[in-house]
């Protein structure tokens, strides 16, 4: 919550319950995923990047308590 929209950061830790933790695994959103911030506010949005050319990335709505427990580092 603390990027602005358009900003890019890596994953850097987590603190979530581990239902919450594994839910947002399945979707993408894990420690060093790749996001960019697409809307702040409730909920936030944020795109996961693919990795690689050719994969695909996918948009996750965050309510905002949950998005304030995902800290994002700089990307490297």
């Amino acid at each position: 919550t603390a990027l602005r929209v358009g900003e890019c950061g890596l994953i850097c830790e987590t603190c979530l319950s581990d239902a919450d933790a594994a839910m947002l695994r399945a979707m993408g959103l894990r420690p060093q995923a790749r996001i960019r911030v697409c809307r702040l506010g409730e909920p936030c949005i944020v795109e996961v990047l693919a990795l690689t050319d050719g994969g695909c990335g996918c948009r996750i709505g965050l309510a905002r308590p949950l998005a304030e427990r995902i800290m994002v580092g700089p990307e490297r």
